[in-house]
């Protein structure tokens, strides 16, 4: 836009007029109303020049922005397929923890199940001390098989 300061010149004074012998004119209203409009169109140009900046200004401050937000965007997509991922392989820990679990359920069922009959049993092999009946359990087997059925049968064994 080009400069269009405007220059008021004002009409010289009494002690000027009287230096310079130039005869007075009167100042017109229309010349005064004149010179107002051009200080009154002046300071528009000077609100608009100043409005044109501070329009230039946001619209850089706008596209400033824009590209933060598309960079936040693009940030935020990212930790989008980030979670996306780590939410995929804690659900597939997770299964495979649920699958542990049930096997150690069902080892820790089986190993009491074996703690009751290995009780079980100790209590038998007690009893069985106790009757002095264990020896003969344990050898007869064994002894038939050495000395055949016949001797077995007929009470050599014992």
């Amino acid at each position: 836009m080009e400069d269009t300061t405007l220059q008021i010149i004002e009409p010289p004074t009494a002690s000027e007029a009287s230096e310079e012998q130039v005869p007075e004119e009167p100042i017109k209203s229309d010349q005064i109303n004149g010179v107002m409009v051009l200080t009154l169109l002046d300071k528009i140009i000077g609100a608009v020049d100043q409005i044109q900046l501070t329009q230039t200004q946001l619209e850089e401050r706008q596209q400033e922005m824009d590209s933060a937000v598309t960079s936040i965007q693009g940030e935020l997509t990212k930790l989008t397929k980030a979670h996306t991922t780590t939410s995929n392989t804690v659900n597939k820990m997770l299964e495979k923890v649920r699958k542990v679990s049930v096997n150690v359920k069902t080892v820790r069922q089986n190993l009491e199940k074996q703690a009751g009959q290995i009780k079980k049993l100790e209590a038998n092999e007690a009893e069985l001390l106790k009757r002095r009946n264990f020896k003969v359990m344990i050898y007869q087997p064994l002894c038939i098989r050495l000395l055949g059925e016949d001797r077995a049968v007929h009470g050599e064994i014992k």
